[in-house]
C-alpha cells in the first residue's frame, strides 16, 4: 500500500483527518526497524496485539500508531525495539492487509464433503446445528463493540460466500407460531468460519458460552419431533437467494407434529424461539427489567427462607428488622431450624431418544430435626451425613441407557443400592412420601421440595402423573440453579456440578445418575445457604446494608441488593402455579420469560 493511501486509511479509521496532519508513513515505517525498544514501547504494541477478543472489549491498532506518531525523534528513538513484529501487525490491520494470509489461505483450502442429500431428505438423527440467521448476526449480537464492528463487513451474505460453501437445511415451525421456516446450517460449518475469522483479524470469538451455546448447537428429534431437512448447498449469496425462496411446504409425514410427544413438542417449540435473531437488545433488556427485578429479589427471599428452615438465619417480627449476627459454623445454630421442615430433592432422567420414557428417579431428603443440634461445619457439609438417599430405576426401561448427549450412569449409585421398581409402583411411591409426610405426633410435616433447574424435573413428573402444584403438604419449592445465581449475582444459569465446584464440593462424581444428582442437589442447596448466610454478614459489617433499601434503589441495582436484616418473608406455597423459570436470551441482561404460573410476590 502506498503511503498516500496508508494514511487515508488511517484518516478513515479514527474518523479524524486532521490528527493526521503533519503524520509521515515513511518515518513511521522506519521506525520498525530501528534498534532495542524501551519496556514502555513493549507495552504499548504489546497492548495492541495481544487482548483478546471474547465478546465484550478489543484494542484498535490505529490507536497505537496514533499514539506512536506523535512522539519527537529522540522519544521514536527512545521508545523502539528490534524486529517491529508487531508495528508491522498493527500498519497491516490499518491498511487492511491480513497479518496471516497463510493461515486464512489454510483454512480456506477446506472443503466438505458432498453430503449425499436430495432436496428434502432429513438430516440424520443427532445432527448439530445453527440458525443462519445467528450466523448472519453474529457480530452484533454475541461480540463486543470494537471487534464487533472490524467483525461486522466479514458477516454480510456475500462476504460468508466469500471462498465458502454452506450445507443448508430448513425447519417448519407449528402454524401457529407465525414463524417463517428457520434455515440451518451444521454447527462445525460456523466453528470453521470462527477459525478464518480469528485469523484474519487476529480475535478470539467463539460460540458464546452459557445458555446462549444451546442457540448454536441445536439438535432436533427429541420426543419423535420434527428433524431438519436437506435445502441445498449454497455457494453464493445469490444460490443463499435462490435456495431460500424454493424451500418446500411441509412433508405431510415426517413433519406431522401429532406424532412428537409433549415433552418432545415443547422442546422443539423452545428450540424455534431460540432460532431468531434479535437485533434490538437494548429495548428487550428494558421491556423485560421490571420482571428480571422481581425475580432477583424472589430468590433472594427463597435463599433466606432455606437459611431459616435450616436454623441459619433467624426469623423477625412482622414488618421489623432483626439483627444478622456472625455465625460459628462448629456450634449448632442459635435460632435452630424453623417449623420442623423435611426437604425433599427429586431429580429425574429420562431417554433422551424419547422424553416421555423414565428410566431413574433420584429421591434424597434432610429431616431438619435431625441437625438441630448438629453444628453445619465448614459448607455445612457436616450434616450432609443425614441425607438419606433412594436410587428407583423403572424396571420396564430399565434397557434404555443414555449415551448422546450425556453419559448415562444408571448403574453407578453411589449412595446405597439402586432399586429396580416397576412403573405403576412409582408414582405411589412419590405420593406417600411427600403428600404423606407427618410428625412423630401424626401432623402433617412440612415439606419443601428442592430441585436444580425445576422445569424439567416438574415436568417429567407430570410425566408420572405426579402434578407438585396439587402436593398437599408442600409449603414451597426451592430450586438451586436460582440460589446459586442470585448469591454471584447472575443471569446465567449453572450446571449442578458449577454449583457443587462453587461452595467448595468437589468430591461429586457420577452425575447423571438420578439418585447421585438427587444427593447432590440437597448438599448444593445447604452450600448455598451457608455461603450465602456469611458473605451477608460480611457485606453487612462493611457498611452495604445497615438500613432499609428503598425499591427505588433496589430497581437501580437490578434487585440483586436486598436488606441483609429480613427474613424472606412467608412461604410463597403452589397455590398459584410452578414456577418454571425462564429461558436466557441473547445476553445477560436480556431474557425471555415464560408465562407459566409466575408466583413472584410473597
Amino acid at each position: 500500500m502506498e503511503d498516500a493511501d496508508f494514511l487515508a486509511r488511517l484518516r478513515a479509521i479514527t474518523g479524524d483527518a486532521a490528527v493526521w496532519d503533519g503524520f509521515d508513513p515513511t518515518a513511521w515505517c522506519s521506525l520498525q526497524s530501528e534498534g532495542e525498544g524501551s519496556e514502555a514501547a513493549a507495552e504499548a504494541t504489546s497492548a495492541a496485539e495481544g487482548q483478546q477478543d471474547v465478546g465484550y472489549a478489543s484494542d484498535d491498532s490505529a490507536d497505537m500508531i496514533l499514539n506512536l506518531h506523535k512522539l519527537t525523534p529522540a522519544e521514536k528513538a527512545a521508545n523502539t525495539r528490534a524486529g517491529g513484529s508487531k508495528l508491522n501487525k498493527a500498519r497491516q490491520y490499518a491498511a487492511g492487509e491480513s497479518a496471516f494470509s497463510d493461515q486464512v489461505a489454510e483454512l480456506e483450502k477446506i472443503e466438505w464433503k458432498e453430503t449425499g442429500y436430495a432436496m428434502g431428505d432429513v438430516a440424520d438423527e443427532g445432527a448439530i446445528f445453527v440458525p443462519f440467521a445467528l450466523v448472519q448476526n453474529y457480530p452484533h449480537m454475541f461480540v463486543g463493540k470494537a471487534n464487533g464492528a472490524r467483525a461486522e463487513p466479514l458477516f454480510t451474505l456475500d462476504a460468508l460466500h466469500e471462498k465458502r460453501v454452506w450445507d443448508l437445511y430448513y425447519i417448519h415451525c407449528p402454524p401457529d407460531m407465525n414463524m417463517k421456516p428457520v434455515v440451518l446450517v451444521p454447527t462445525y460449518q460456523f466453528q470453521h468460519l470462527l477459525e478464518v475469522v480469528n485469523a484474519k483479524l487476529e480475535t478470539h470469538l467463539t460460540i458464546p458460552p452459557g445458555r446462549n451455546e444451546e442457540r448454536f448447537m441445536m439438535s432436533f428429534g427429541i420426543g419423535n419431533s420434527p428433524r431438519p431437512r436437506f435445502l441445498g448447498r449454497s455457494r453464493s449469496a445469490q444460490s443463499f437467494q435462490n435456495l431460500i425462496k424454493a424451500i418446500p411446504e411441509p412433508h405431510p409425514d415426517d413433519d406431522d407434529l401429532s406424532k412428537a410427544t409433549q415433552l418432545g413438542l415443547e422442546g422443539f417449540r423452545e428450540l424455534l424461539k431460540r432460532s431468531h435473531a434479535d437485533r434490538k437488545r437494548g429495548k428487550r433488556s428494558d421491556r423485560n427489567r421490571p420482571k428480571r427485578i422481581k425475580a432477583h429479589q424472589a430468590w433472594g427471599r427463597s435463599v433466606k427462607r432455606v437459611q431459616r428452615y435450616l436454623g441459619l438465619r433467624g426469623r423477625t417480627a412482622g414488618d421489623a428488622l432483626g439483627k444478622l449476627a456472625a455465625l460459628d459454623l462448629n456450634m449448632p445454630t442459635v435460632d435452630g431450624p424453623e417449623g420442623s421442615v423435611l426437604f425433599v430433592a427429586i431429580d429425574i432422567e429420562a431417554w433422551e431418544q424419547n422424553q416421555d420414557l423414565v428410566t431413574e428417579v433420584g429421591i434424597a431428603m434432610l429431616d431438619t430435626a435431625e441437625i438441630q443440634d448438629s453444628p453445619p461445619r465448614e459448607g455445612g457439609q457436616n450434616w450432609f451425613q443425614h441425607i438419606r438417599a433412594r436410587h428407583i430405576r423403572v424396571k420396564e426401561n430399565s434397557w434404555a441407557m443414555n449415551s448422546r448427549y450425556v453419559r448415562g450412569c444408571a448403574d453407578a449409585f453411589d449412595f446405597g443400592e439402586s432399586e429396580f421398581l416397576p412403573l405403576s409402583q412409582i408414582t405411589p411411591l412419590i405420593t406417600d412420601l411427600i403428600d404423606n409426610a407427618t410428625t412423630p405426633a401424626g401432623a402433617p410435616r412440612p415439606v419443601v421440595l428442592v430441585f436444580h433447574e425445576s422445569s424439567s424435573d416438574i415436568k417429567y413428573l407430570r410425566v408420572l402423573s405426579y402434578h407438585v402444584e396439587a402436593a398437599r403438604n408442600v409449603v414451597e419449592l426451592v430450586d438451586t440453579r436460582e440460589m446459586h445465581q442470585y448469591m454471584v449475582r447472575s443471569n446465567d444459569a449453572a450446571s449442578l456440578a458449577t454449583v457443587l465446584s462453587s461452595v467448595g464440593i468437589e468430591s461429586y462424581r457420577h452425575l447423571h445418575n438420578a439418585g447421585n444428582d438427587a444427593v447432590y442437589t440437597l448438599q448444593a442447596m445447604v452450600g448455598v445457604a451457608v455461603k450465602k448466610r456469611g458473605m451477608s454478614f460480611q457485606e453487612k459489617e462493611k457498611g452495604k446494608a445497615k438500613r432499609h433499601v428503598p425499591y427505588s434503589e433496589l430497581k437501580e441495582k437490578d434487585g440483586w441488593t436486598s436488606n441483609e436484616d429480613t427474613d424472606g418473608g412467608e412461604p410463597v406455597g403452589l397455590t398459584r402455579g410452578v414456577h418454571v423459570g425462564y429461558w436466557a436470551s441473547e445476553d445477560v441482561g436480556s431474557q425471555d420469560w415464560a408465562d407459566e404460573g409466575q408466583s413472584w410476590d410473597n
